[in-house]
């Protein structure tokens, strides 16, 4: 009798898919639930008679990806310059892996079938444009004083208390949100901060199946509570200090080594990360691009727990210092940092000062936890966004945009909106002179985007 219920229901779905009849069209109404630097909520309007959606993105405008007719996608397949975020009937779109500061461009196809062979239908799709911000810490800093004799302490007492995750935690939250990446045929891969190793993993994600862990980029071993997980102490499990990394090719070896730039003999190598000499002290070097994240996170460390419970936080002195400053500037925050940051204090509700105000890295010996006066240039060269230039030549700050400059603000430390204008132009030049010394946050609108971008004047 089952058999024959199956057989009845297997023809019920072959008459529909025979007879079904074709959406009016691609789904036109769309709504931005909520957005954030790591995070935003799309859902779009129902279409009769549609099957499924096939749900597109990408960060090039020129979206080249039209679905090709009879082929079924899964999640994390690339089409044309877009990836598939996800092929259901439902019209809620939540992708994972979002960074600050990006725009990101939605297509939506309706999808049906038609004498047993998938369609969509490919004109006129829903086209939906969405762009993140980038750091958004409002007054956050606003009781600490740069000039300040208890500078330190000050931010020690604002980064703490917090809230307090369990080092279990990570997977669930920071992972999850950031860190697992679609691929082709609905897979994912995690990458390792140290090496740059992308790894495909099986779901659901498990540490020890995956040959992953969390690194404590300041080593557990350096805490002066150590050990800080028996009992779990806040230090142990604080987020701002892990970062997924291949346990034996990354974790294991990177194991307490001070980290910095080797000049000496390698002793081993895995893709982008490698342990070797500095004169006769071993060290470890993790890839270009995380050389920043690393930096900023050991640093934190020691200021956010120092002095807390009378216990005396700093680097040891075979951590050189002058290099992980030389790298804070060298590899400013990007857009995964950025977006990073902004995640971690919607959870933990802190943040890593040295990545909303580089310029107090700069003025900190963190060896001794003392203020000193302010020791590296971080008037930043680089371009900051694929569509915008902010750099100094001679004593002109310069602008320069992709796109037109609609509108552009320069805001001071303390909130001041201190020069706005509607240049209307490409470039758009400042005379420093006129500006007191501090840090400024420059506000650029354009005809495409709002980008944001902090420097030292």
């Amino acid at each position: 009798m089952s058999t024959l219920r199956s057989s009845i229901f297997l023809l019920l779905i072959v008459h529909l898919q025979l007879n079904a009849q074709i959406p009016i069209g691609n789904p036109v109404n769309s709504k931005i639930n909520h957005i954030s630097a790591y995070d935003f909520e799309v859902s779009f309007s129902k279409v009769e008679f549609a099957s499924n959606y096939l749900v597109l993105m990408s960060t090039n405008k020129e979206n080249n990806s039209e679905p090709e007719l009879g082929k079924t996608y899964s999640r994390g397949d690339q089409l044309g310059n877009a990836k598939v975020v996800q092929f259901s009937n439902d019209t809620l779109i939540s992708p994972n892996v979002i960074r600050a500061s990006n725009t990101y461009y939605i297509v939506v196809y309706s999808s049906y079938y038609k004498q047993g062979k998938l369609n969509y239908v490919v004109s006129n799709p829903l086209k939906i444009k969405v762009s993140t911000p980038g750091l958004s810490f409002g007054n956050y800093y606003e009781s600490i004083s740069l000039s300040a004799p208890n500078f330190i302490s000050s931010l020690t007492e604002l980064i703490n208390p917090h809230i307090v995750l369990p080092y279990s935690a990570y997977k669930s939250t920071v992972l999850q949100q950031l860190e697992l990446h679609d691929t082709v045929a609905g897979k994912r891969f995690v990458e390792c901060a140290y090496t740059g190793e992308r790894k495909i993993i099986t779901e659901p994600f498990e540490w020890t199946t995956s040959g992953y862990s969390r690194e404590h980029t300041f080593p557990h071993s350096w805490m002066p509570t150590h050990p800080a997980n028996d009992p779990p102490l806040p230090e142990y499990s604080d987020f701002h200090n892990l970062y997924p990394t291949n346990l034996d090719k990354a974790n294991t070896v990177r194991n307490n080594f001070p980290l910095g730039e080797i000049t000496g003999e390698v002793l081993y190598t895995y893709l982008g990360g490698r342990l070797g000499y500095i004169g006769n002290q071993i060290v470890y070097e993790p890839r270009d691009v995380h050389k920043g994240n690393a930096a900023r996170a050991m640093l934190y460390m020691t200021v956010a727990y120092n002095g807390i419970k009378n216990h005396a936080w700093k680097l040891p002195v075979n951590q050189e210092q002058e290099i992980l400053k030389k790298w804070h500037v060298q590899d400013p925050p990007d857009h995964y940092e950025i977006a990073r940051q902004e995640y971690i204090y919607s959870i933990q509700g802190n943040r890593n000062p040295f990545i909303d105000h580089p310029e107090y890295a700069c003025n900190i010996d963190f060896h001794q936890m003392i203020k000193i006066k302010g020791n590296c240039d971080l008037h930043l060269e680089e371009m900051v966004d694929d569509n915008l230039m902010v750099y100094f030549i001679e004593d002109n700050l310069q602008i320069i945009s992709a796109h037109i400059i609609t509108e552009l603000q320069l805001i001071d430390c303390t909130g001041k909106l201190v020069l706005h204008c509607y240049p209307n132009e490409l470039n758009y030049s400042i005379n420093q002179n006129v500006l007191s010394s501090g840090v400024y946050m420059v506000v650029v609108k354009t005809n495409e985007r709002v980008i944001q971008h902090r420097i030292l004047i």
